[in-house]
């Protein structure tokens, strides 16, 4: 493997964790909102949407760097 490859299966695995982590919030913001119905809508959907928002940005920063989407 040569450098390049190595730096770019680097990014590769540091970006999939990354939105696994953001996905694993998501799921948990998803539960919180489903277990307490007091829990405030608005602030559930932004928080969602942040999550969502910063998940395309990886995936954008990593299309950018290596011209391919990540999968």
């Amino acid at each position: 493997m040569t450098k390049s490859e190595d730096l770019k299966s680097l990014l590769n695995v540091n970006c999939m964790k990354m939105i696994n982590e953001l996905q694993g919030k998501q799921t948990q913001l998803m539960e919180i909102y489903k277990s307490n119905p007091t829990f405030p809508f608005d602030f559930y959907n932004i928080s969602i949407r942040e999550v969502d928002t910063k998940i395309q940005a990886i995936r954008e920063l990593y299309k950018q760097i290596t011209n391919e989407e990540l999968f």
